[in-house]
């Protein structure tokens, strides 16, 4: 089981951190005059196989733990929960309700717990160190435009906040 509230030596931080000190904050420093400190690991999980049994499903992070990586947590509940509710309203068995619920959201945050193992939106940060490890004044002199444009867009997809999918929920919702 992963403890969430872990307490650890301060020096764990030591070497990861050494060098983060700049004009406005200095990091070392204030990890060795922390009080405490905790280790919170990111966790995520396989997609689960089947959320739903019965007149039983999950949604939110019961049915797919994820990396908080794009505001993923609570966005793709909602996601969950309104196409439960959509799924309700289309079928008259709560059953066949339930199983195309699953059927449509399983995969989609699949998708999304295997992008964010591959970093998701953090993909920039890995460009921008890989590119300029001693740093940048502005992103645009490290990645361009169009290749930040191009991230941004597949991740947004993945997740389902395209413009094209928000327009295909916001005419459903109307449609009912």
């Amino acid at each position: 089981m992963t403890d969430w509230n872990r307490r650890v030596d301060a020096s764990v931080f030591d070497q990861p951190f050494a060098t983060w000190d700049f004009d406005w904050l200095d990091v070392p420093a204030l990890i060795a005059r922390a009080g405490a400190a905790y280790e919170f690991p990111m966790v995520d999980r396989d997609p689960l196989q089947p959320w739903s049994d019965g007149r039983v499903t999950l949604l939110g992070d019961a049915a797919h733990p994820m990396y908080p990586i794009g505001s993923n947590g609570a966005s793709q509940a909602i996601l969950d929960a309104r196409e439960l509710a959509d799924q309700l309203v289309a079928h008259d068995s709560i059953e066949a309700a339930l199983k195309r619920y699953d059927e449509i959201r399983r995969p989609a945050t699949a998708a999304i717990v295997a992008a964010n193992r591959r970093q998701g939106p953090d993909e920039v940060m890995q460009i921008a160190e890989e590119h300029a490890p001693e740093g940048f004044v502005h992103i645009h002199d490290v990645i361009g435009r169009a290749e930040l444009e191009t991230i941004a867009a597949k991740y947004l997809q993945t997740a389902g906040f395209d413009h094209a999918s928000v327009s295909r929920a916001a005419q459903r919702a109307v449609a009912q």
